[in-house]
């Protein structure tokens, strides 16, 4: 049978299909099912920054008249979420027999970098950090905003032993440029792209709403473009395609175009540890097919320098003669 075993990061992973951080990735049964089906590797549910940030907020306005007491709650909600999520981490690394990526989601270089040092010491194998925040500000310049972020992704990489992911949006102007930069800083992935929360509006009762969280299944073309350009303008780092990954044809897509691996979540919520089950028997029977005996055999191999017409990659408006007549 053909060998699904990738190195992501350095890590030895059985097969190229990882649990995306998700709500199904902090419950011990799932992860352990997870595992039984085949999964490479489980990204643990993410800490984040802003929910510990507001919930200290909260106590402290509700302390103002006794700023003893605001402090002490401060400190308290802080130490209890981050204990909490590393008794998380410790769970599912005795749960389960692959490598255990712990997530943070932040937004801003703060006291927060030094917890990374405590989920690596929980057992964490990796650590997969989810750094965005909407630019809401005229003032603020593009290079700031991306060098605050590189500057994030520095700091936990050089406090650390295990490697570092970083879950990158699509909108930043030259993406194999950032990406490049965030090789350099010490990333030794990069998780493409973020989907982010999206709201939608009501019309009928005129009110904002949340729009539909799970991804469909034509939702990877994006990341295919940038997955077939960034792995051939930036060599040196482990890509993982996120958001679509629905099927093993999607995967195996996203791993011809240069992805090392693929994250793996709306369709866990639809179809359960089978969806796992059945994307590797895609695997398994697409590499027979095609004679590949591994994974590396057929990685990249229509990516952007691999291809002979790159332009198919590069284009960005259609042509008149692809126009709707």
């Amino acid at each position: 049978m053909s060998n699904l075993s990738v190195n992501y990061m350095g890590l030895q992973l059985r097969s190229p299909l990882l649990a995306a951080s998700s709500g199904l990735t902090s419950q011990i049964d799932k992860v352990i099912a997870y595992d039984k089906a085949g999964i490479g590797a489980i990204v643990v549910k993410s800490l984040f920054e802003e929910q510990i940030v507001s919930e200290a907020e909260f106590l402290n306005n509700q302390s103002q008249n006794y700023p003893e007491s605001a402090d002490y709650l401060h400190h308290y909600i802080r130490h209890n979420s981050i204990a909490k999520y590393l008794k998380l981490v410790k769970e599912v690394k005795d749960s389960v027999s692959v490598p255990v990526i712990a997530s943070i989601n932040c937004y801003s270089m703060g006291e927060w970098v030094e917890f990374a040092k405590e989920i690596q010491d929980a057992g964490a194998d990796g650590l997969e950090l989810n750094i965005y925040s909407l630019p809401l500000t005229v003032s603020k310049r593009a290079d700031e905003i991306e060098n605050g972020y590189l500057d994030v992704v520095g700091a936990v990489a050089k406090m650390l032993r295990i490697p570092v992911a970083v879950k990158i949006a699509s909108n930043y102007t030259s993406l194999p440029g950032f990406v490049n930069g965030l090789k350099s800083r010490g990333a030794k992935g990069v998780v493409m792209f973020n989907r982010f929360y999206s709201p939608d509006i009501d019309i009928n009762k005129l009110r904002i709403i949340a729009a539909d969280a799970f991804s469909y299944e034509e939702e990877y073309l994006r990341e295919l473009r940038w997955m077939g350009i960034v792995s051939a303008l930036v060599p040196g780092i482990d890509l993982s395609a996120s958001t679509g990954i629905h099927t093993g044809t999607t995967v195996i897509k996203q791993i011809l175009a240069g992805a090392t691996t693929a994250q793996m979540c709306t369709a866990l919520y639809k179809k359960g540890p089978n969806a796992i089950v059945q994307a590797l028997e895609d695997l398994h029977l697409f590499m027979e097919t095609q004679g590949f005996e591994s994974v590396a055999d057929f990685k990249g191999k229509l990516n952007y320098s691999n291809i002979e017409h790159p332009e198919k990659f590069e284009r960005v408006q259609f042509m008149k003669s692809f126009g709707l007549k």
